[in-house]
């Protein structure tokens, strides 16, 4: 598998995920992820897929600047279409391309930082991305007692090194 194809997969088990939760079980606040919801780490997931999608036509990416779309978090089924925008489009770059990652790392407003980077590169963030927030998500469905399968939120060289040491 290829960087596109493992993060097809990795939105795609996003959309395994909501498609077996209830829309309560999506929008309720969480204690013990300081009342974040589920939706809330999702619609994050989604929009820095966003942002990179839109740096096809702008020529960059820029987390930051991502739009916060509500609907994202409150709604698992308008979740469940853009995770498959987002598979289409990104199955549909065939090449990788240059682009600029646009980020301010301080608290001051005007401390732009730009870094060259690449498609194929921010899709490698993505995944690292994605793996994080969803262990997050699985604390929050495990502390409710909701079994979810159980690679959701586990790095790839996590999942070969159990593998690996658990083999007879």
């Amino acid at each position: 598998m290829n960087l596109i194809a493992h993060n097809i997969s990795n939105l795609k088990q996003i959309k395994e995920l909501l498609v077996n939760v209830t829309d309560q079980s999506y929008i309720e606040p969480r204690s013990i992820i300081s009342g974040v919801t589920v939706g809330q780490h999702i619609r994050h997931i989604l929009e820095f897929y966003i942002c990179v999608e839109h740096s096809r036509e702008t020529g960059y990416v820029c987390y930051d600047e991502r739009k916060r779309d509500t609907e994202i978090e409150q709604n698992r089924n308008y979740a469940i279409q853009v995770i498959d925008n987002l598979c289409t489009f990104i199955d549909s770059v065939k090449m990788d391309y240059q682009l600029i990652l646009k980020a301010n790392y301080s608290k001051n407003a005007e401390s732009t930082t730009e870094i060259n980077s690449t498609f194929f590169r921010e899709l490698a963030y993505l995944l690292d991305h994605t793996v994080h927030h969803l262990a997050i998500v699985k604390i929050s469905f495990t502390d409710s007692g909701q079994e979810i399968d159980e690679n959701i939120g586990v790095a790839a060289s996590t999942i070969r090194y159990r593998g690996e040491t658990c083999a007879p």
